[in-house]
């Protein structure tokens, strides 16, 4: 006699069945020719859409969803959220970019090696000067006070933004080397959320103060999370510490 399914169970993987599909998984992630493959396609799928936004951007000073979608962040606004996204974006702008970038460079240096650094500050530099080629190639001007709320004024060109550029870049990185390089506790949790908050909240801050489309923010999104992976692939290449213990013999 058959008995029916447990409807608390039905359609939920088994415990063996959940085990091979994190093996893969792990298989997938742990193994460098299938990591590549998969970032391979990943980056060439997240460069189209960027050159897509791109090639749009360079035609239209604004789109429409871009208008909708930034009134609608805007439509009930608090003063208080409006303040929260100005000390969000703070540490973007100069001088307090770079001393960020400055102390950050010290303090890895200093606990990881001057290699490691270095490696910090080179790849915040590249993504800085790939930002400013594409906002100089386009000139897309930033929004205007007509059509949304621009809380705080800026200078320089829009499109890509700036600002997720860096974080995205920066902070993601330090958020590698937190994951990576600090041991497990409650200390990688203090360092490690402030750091994944602030490339989270970055985006929306940007366009919450009217400092840019969110065509703007989901190009640099897209583009600086390529740069990410590839700065990660080249560290575990080049800078992850070797094991020094010998493998064992046959």
């Amino acid at each position: 006699m058959q008995h029916p399914p447990d409807p608390q169970v039905e359609g939920q993987p088994r415990p063996a069945e959940a085990r091979r599909r994190f093996a893969l998984l792990r298989e997938l992630i742990y193994n460098p020719r299938w990591r590549h493959r998969l970032l391979l396609v990943g980056g060439l799928l997240a460069l189209l859409a960027v050159a897509a936004l791109t090639l749009l951007a360079s035609f239209y000073a604004v789109f429409p969803l871009d208008v909708a979608f930034t009134q609608e962040l805007q439509e009930e606004q608090w003063a208080l959220v409006a303040q929260l996204m100005y000390i969000v974006s703070l540490v973007g702008y100069v001088p307090w970019s770079w001393v960020a970038v400055a102390a950050a460079t010290l303090l890895v240096g200093a606990l990881l090696g001057w290699r490691d650094g270095l490696y910090l500050l080179l790849i915040t530099v590249a993504q800085g000067l790939i930002n400013g080629l594409i906002k100089r190639a386009i000139g897309r001007p930033r929004p205007i006070d007509t059509l949304v709320e621009v809380f705080v004024p800026e200078h320089g060109f829009s499109f890509p933004s700036g600002h997720v550029m860096f974080y995205t870049v920066f902070f993601g990185f330090l958020l590698f080397l937190v994951l990576t390089r600090m041991p497990a506790g409650p200390w990688r949790w203090v360092a490690g959320l402030p750091l994944a908050a602030l490339v989270l909240l970055v985006g929306p801050s940007r366009i919450i103060l009217g400092a840019h489309w969110l065509s703007d923010v989901l190009a640099a999104y897209l583009l600086s999370l390529v740069i990410l992976v590839a700065a990660i692939e080249g560290y575990i290449h080049l800078l992850t510490p070797r094991d020094p213990t010998p493998a064992p013999g046959p």
